[in-house]
Parts: structure tokens; C-alpha cells; sequence
């Protein structure tokens, strides 16, 4: 099988930055630095000088980004005193392009969304339009599809109301990639469509060739290569006229894969090893490796297994070199049905490992980034709060400094006023009056800055306020930090082991060294320790996301004998497997009022300590009775008992693991969430044990009532 996205998402990620360039402003010519800042340094009106200012920013694109970066804030500053609101927002623009050129997400999207509020508030449609295009671009960037799509989206109604057809291309463009990859293919050939429509309009060569090119991959997609092979050939003719080595590397995989498909095994060798050679003299390692990945199957569905083996070991060493997880993944895979294909069991047992191995790791970075994302947008979220409180305590400001410039006008005034009645007071008596109502005045004046200086004293005790409220936040990220870490240490602690297990039964039942009775105990017991991490799993989920994001509880009345019913069911075979005497006292209903999965979670939880610490002929009791406004349940054990310093350690986190006589391991992690969980849903959770005698947990929850209607 073909991997597509391994392939179009790469041709998409490699466009990304060519068409962030193309949005952004000023980037027809790159006038020579010297001569600009020559130019900067004559006595020239602000509005040429901002228009320099711009100039110089756009030609240290290739340069330098960080110089890029400062001429744009000059700009901006400058912008803001002569009030061009639509250059201001241009400047924060250009700023989002550089940051986002460098890689450093966050600033990029700021920036952007400072832009467009700007442009918004200045009616600047065409700064709105290419901020939402670039908003979303970031997003696909992260994997955000949802909230790509929307930017998308809104970016595409700017630019139709600005009939900007270049903008609404791209748009469309960049919906349909999303769409393919989302594998709703059907959807994307219609965006890829308006868009060759309007090149084609447009007389753009490029882009009817890349209109061509994605309605091939499209057809492709939807299993009809012939049609595809139409489309990949037109786009091939106007690369090969445009001599663009890289599009017709690209159209020439395209095309192999399509001859793959349609069994036509010499033409797709062929085309792909006319990319393959392409790519290495472009020196495009990324390209290259998803020509060789392509070349494995065909080699395989023609026989040459040699072959195949030859593409997969070296491209297995290109994604290695340019540290690709998801394209050493796929190799890896492929070398496995490869030497599968040869009989070569050792190899493709080595390679298969090594595949889960990088798959583990791929998915550890996922949920690593998906928890930074939350953390990313909950202080986005925040820092836009702190924004308009500081925009408007720099507004307050600003108004202050206008009423000190104006006075400090007057009194330059008065003062000149005062000069020039010295002169003459000899001369005139009634001068000498107006000297003397100009002190006052003065007087006056002087009163008035006290007062100013007074509230700009409040200002500066408000900014500091600010100050430690963001002091506060940042020992909150702290916090969320160490949650994350002992999360992960759990997951790298607790689920080696089960791993650790099953690689070692496989060895030995590969090697014949064990009986039949022995592996039917193995497996038993290696059934009860997958169990075992799986609810471990599910109690560390749940653990973590109400660390995050908090418990949310849904109460309503239901019967707890019903719960009670449900989990003694899960745990039939078990019980049976252990030998031990279960007794369900509940006969009646029993209503309680409180979230019914969190309560399942919580009784599925205490019964599996029970089982997991009692031995053969232990007994369990389960109880449910109603005293007053309260639902007491309780589940009681003869198992071993908790000796006193394991009691004081219970609801730690720490040293979370405990291990049964028989080698069955608990988890506090799954008594701490469902301590937290009967809390939230206002109940209590306590328990009485002595050592070697058994143990009784007490659940308190609100009564509920009993529904009347029938169904």
C-alpha cells in the first residue's frame, strides 16, 4: 500500500513558506539595503520616511529577519504618530511573516491577530484577508485542522469581497489540501477545480500547472488513474516548459503511483526513478525518500524482493539522517513485509520492533504537544486579557501625557509672557498687574502636575498588581509542568512492564522451549496484567484530564444496585479465576443522586483492589443502604489489610505502584481520581482496615428519587 500523506502533506508543508511570501506585502522588488538607509538618513516628511522604513524591512527579508523585524517596528511607531492606522496594521503583519519564517508559532500568531484587529477597526480588507489566510496556514502547521478550515474560510470571504482573485486561489487551494488529507477527496477536487478555473482566467501558468497536478492526486485518490494519469500529463507539459525541476519530480511520483495502481509496473518504475534522480539534484532528501517508498511496492508487486530491500534500507537511512520520525516509521514497516516476503522471519521480527518502538515514541509526542497546545492556548487566552488591560492603561497614560504636553506648552507661554514683562514693568504699572495674575496662574498650573503626578503614582502600583497576578500565573504553568512530568513517568514506569512480558513469551514460544499447560498459565496471566494496564490507562486519563481541565459532573438520580450489578459482571471470570466468595447484599433499589459514571468508575475501582489483594477462599461483600438524605455503599474485604504506613501514603501520588502476593500490581492514582470524583459530586470516601484481617471502604453520596415513569 501507498502512503499519499506521507507524500502531499510534504508537498504542502513545502509550500507553506512560498505562499506565506506571496501574502505578504512588498515583496515584488528587494531594493539594495545601502542605498535605502542613505536615503533614511536625509531630512525627508514622515510619510516618505515611513514608506522607506517599509522598503528596508522587505529587502532584509533574505537577510536578516531580526532586522526585518526591528525596521518593521519603527515603521510601526512611526505609523502611530502620524495616524496611518492601515500601515500599523501592515507593520504588525510583516512582523507575523518574520516570526513565522523562523519558526517561533506564538509570536507569529500575536502578531497576526494584532494586525488584524487593526486592519479591522481601519477597514483594511486586504491586511484581514492575508492575516486570516496566514492564521490558517499556522494552524495546519500544528495539525489544528478545525481551526485552519475556519480561517481558511474567513480569509476566502475577504478576498471575494475584494474580488482579489490571487487570494481567493489560494484559498481555495489551501481548503482542498485540508480536505485531502482528511481523505474527503470528493470535496477537495471541487475547491482544486475553482481553483484552475480562476488560473486558468488568470492565464497563470504555474498555477493551472499546480491546479492540474492536485486534480490528478485527487483522482488518484479516488481510484481513477486513467483520469488521473490525464490531468498529471497536461501539468507535466507546462513544468517541462517552465523548467521547474521540483514540480516535475513531484508530477513524475505522481504518475508512477498511478501506473502502479493500473499494474503498468515498467512505467512506474521508470517515472519514479526519473524523480528519485531529480530530487538528489535538488538535493531534496524529504522527496527522495517518498520516491524510494513509492519504489518498494512496485518492486514487491513485480517480485524483485532484492530490490525492495535495497529502497527500504536506504530510505530507512534518509529518514534517519534528517531525523524524520513518521518517514522512518513507514520504512520500517515496509522493510517488515519485505523480508517477510523473503522468509526472513529474525529481520523482519527486528524491524517490526523497532516499528512499534518509534510508534510509542511518535504517539508520547503527540500527547506531549496536544497538552502544550492546551497549555498554548489557555495563556494566549490569558495574555489577550492582560493585553487590553495594558492597552488600556497605556491609553490612560497617553492622555495624561497629552494634558503635560499642554501644559508645559502654556508654561512655556507664561514664561515667555513674564520675560518679556521685566522688560517693560518700569514702563508700564498695568504690565506689572498682568505679572502678577501670570504667577498665579502659574501657581495653579503647578497644583494641577502635583495631582497628575499623584495618579500616574495609582498607575504605577496598578501595573505592578499586573505584575504579580502574572507571577501567580506562571507558578500555575509550574504546577501544570509537574503534573505533566509525573504523568509520563507513570506511563514510561507502568507500561514497560506489561511490554517487557509479552516480547519475553514471544521469544520463548518462538523458540519451543515451553509447554502447552505453560503457555495457557502465561497467557492467563499475561490477559490479567493487560486488564490490569488498561484500567490503570483509563485511571490516569481520567486523573489527568481533571488535573487540566477539571472534573465536570453530570448528577442525576439512578439506582446503585444497577451499578453495583454491572461491575460484579465485569468481574465474573476473574472471580471465578481467583476462587473467591462475592456476596451482593443490594436486593432493593437504591437511589442515589450524583454523576452515575463517575460512581461506576469509583465501585469498578475499590472491587478491582478487592479482587486484585484477596486470596483463594477471601470473601467480599458489596452493601448499599439509604440513612437519612445519604446513600451509604460499602464494600468490604478479608483480604490482607493496609498496614499503618501504607495508610498514611494512600492518597499520595507518590510511590503510586503496590504489588499483591500473587504479583498483581494497584495503582493510588485510581484511589486519589475516585476520592476526587465522590468530593465533586458532594459525597465522601473513607475506609477502616487492620492488617491481615481485611479492609471496608464507605462511599457517601445525596440520596436521589425514584422516577416514576415507565418506558
Amino acid at each position: 500500500m501507498i502512503y499519499p500523506r506521507f507524500y502531499i502533506r510534504g508537498i504542502l508543508r513545502h509550500c507553506c513558506w512560498l505562499i506565506l511570501l506571496l501574502l505578504s506585502p512588498c515583496f515584488a522588488q528587494t531594493p539594495k539595503i545601502d542605498s535605502l538607509k542613505s536615503e533614511l538618513k536625509k531630512n525627508i516628511p514622515d510619510t516618505v520616511r515611513l514608506r522607506l522604513l517599509k522598503n528596508i524591512a522587505t529587502a532584509y527579508t533574505p537577510v536578516d529577519l531580526k532586522q526585518r523585524i526591528y525596521y518593521s517596528l519603527l515603521s510601526k511607531d512611526l505609523a502611530v504618530k502620524i495616524h496611518d492606522d492601515k500601515s500599523v496594521a501592515e507593520a504588525f503583519l510583516t512582523m507575523g511573516v518574520a516570526y513565522t519564517i523562523r519558526g517561533l508559532n506564538d509570536s507569529a500568531i500575536y502578531y497576526y491577530n494584532k494586525a488584524y484587529s487593526q486592519a479591522e477597526k481601519s477597514k483594511y480588507d486586504m491586511v484581514m484577508g492575508k492575516c486570516l489566510s496566514n492564521l490558517g496556514l499556522l494552524n495546519d502547521r500544528l495539525d489544528n485542522d478545525k481551526e485552519a478550515i475556519q480561517y481558511y474560510f474567513r480569509g476566502l470571504e475577504v478576498f471575494k469581497r475584494m474580488k482579489y482573485s490571487p487570494g481567493i486561489n489560494q484559498c481555495y487551494i489551501n481548503i482542498g489540501s485540508l480536505y485531502s488529507d482528511l481523505g474527503q477527496n470528493e470535496v477537495a477536487k471541487s475547491y482544486f477545480e475553482q481553483s484552475l478555473k480562476i488560473a486558468t482566467a488568470e492565464k497563470d501558468e504555474k498555477g493551472i500547472a499546480y491546479g492540474l497536478f492536485t486534480l490528478g492526486s485527487c483522482y488518484q485518490a479516488l481510484k481513477k488513474d486513467q483520469l488521473a494519469l490525464t490531468y498529471l500529463n497536461k501539468s507535466l507539459a507546462i513544468r517541462k516548459k517552465l523548467n521547474d525541476a521540483n514540480g516535475i519530480g513531484v508530477v513524475q511520483r505522481a504518475k508512477g503511483l498511478a501506473h502502479y495502481h493500473l499494474k503498468n509496473y515498467s512505467e512506474a518504475i521508470s517515472n519514479l526513478d526519473s524523480a528519485r534522480t531529480t530530487m538528489q539534484q535538488l538535493g531534496d532528501k524529504y522527496q527522495e525518500a517518498a520516491m524510494m517508498l513509492a519504489s518498494i511496492d512496485v518492486y514487491l508487486a513485480m517480485g524483485s524482493k532484492d530490490k525492495a530491500e535495497y529502497y527500504g534500507l536506504k530510505g530507512l537511512q534518509i529518514t534517519r539522517d534528517i531525523a524524520s520520525k513518521s518517514g522512518t516509521s513507514l520504512f520500517l514497516e515496509k522493510l517488515v513485509s519485505v523480508y517477510k516476503n523473503k522468509n526472513d522471519i529474525p529481520s523482519a521480527f527486528k524491524y517490526q520492533s523497532e516499528y512499534v518502538s518509534i510508534q510509542d515514541s511518535i504517539k508520547i509526542e503527540k500527547q506531549l504537544k496536544d497538552v502544550t497546545l492546551a497549555e498554548i492556548k489557555r495563556t494566549r487566552s490569558e495574555n489577550a486579557a492582560l493585553t487590553d488591560n495594558n492597552r488600556e492603561i497605556a491609553s490612560e497614560n497617553t492622555g495624561y501625557l497629552t494634558k503635560l504636553q499642554r501644559y508645559n506648552n502654556i508654561l512655556v507661554i507664561i514664561v515667555a509672557t513674564l520675560a518679556s514683562a521685566v522688560l517693560i514693568v518700569i514702563v508700564l504699572y498695568r504690565r506689572n498687574k498682568e505679572k502678577q495674575l501670570a504667577n498665579q496662574q502659574l501657581l495653579h498650573q503647578k497644583e494641577e502636575i502635583a495631582q497628575i503626578n499623584k495618579e500616574l503614582e495609582y498607575l504605577n502600583e496598578e501595573i505592578n498588581a499586573q505584575m504579580e497576578l502574572t507571577t501567580a500565573q506562571n507558578a500555575e504553568l509550574e504546577r501544570l509542568n509537574a503534573v505533566k512530568n509525573k504523568f509520563f513517568s507513570i506511563i514510561s514506569h507502568d507500561l514497560r512492564g506489561p511490554l517487557n512480558t509479552l516480547q519475553t513469551l514471544f521469544s520463548i514460544y518462538r523458540e519451543g522451549d515451553i509447554k502447552e499447560s505453560e503457555l495457557r498459565m502465561l497467557l492467563g496471566r499475561l490477559e490479567d496484567t493487560i486488564l490490569t494496564t488498561g484500567a490503570f490507562l483509563d485511571n490516569l486519563l481520567e486523573w489527568s484530564k481533571s488535573q487540566l481541565e477539571g472534573i465536570v459532573v453530570q448528577a442525576l438520580d439512578f439506582d446503585v444496585k444497577d451499578t453495583i450489578t454491572d461491575n460484579l459482571h465485569l468481574f465474573k471470570t476473574k472471580i471465578e479465576f481467583k476462587g473467591l466468595k462475592v456476596t451482593n447484599k443490594v436486593k432493593q433499589p437504591v437511589f442515589a443522586h450524583a454523576d452515575p459514571n463517575m460512581v461506576r468508575l469509583v465501585v469498578r475501582n475499590l472491587l478491582s483492589n478487592s479482587i486484585k489483594f484477596c486470596k483463594s477462599g477471601d470473601k467480599i461483600e458489596l452493601a448499599a443502604i439509604i440513612e437519612g438524605d445519604s446513600v451509604i455503599i460499602t464494600i468490604k474485604d478479608t483480604g490482607p489489610g493496609i498496614s499503618e504506613n501504607e495508610v498514611e501514603k494512600l492518597f499520595s501520588l507518590e510511590h503510586a505502584v503496590s504489588t499483591s502476593d500473587q504479583g498483581e500490581k494497584g495503582n493510588r492514582l485510581g484511589l486519589i481520581l475516585c476520592r476526587d470524583m465522590i468530593v465533586q459530586n458532594g459525597g465522601t470516601l473513607t475506609f477502616e482496615t487492620k492488617l491481615n484481617e481485611g479492609t471496608t471502604f464507605h462511599i457517601t453520596l445525596p440520596a436521589g428519587k425514584q422516577s416514576d415513569t415507565l418506558f
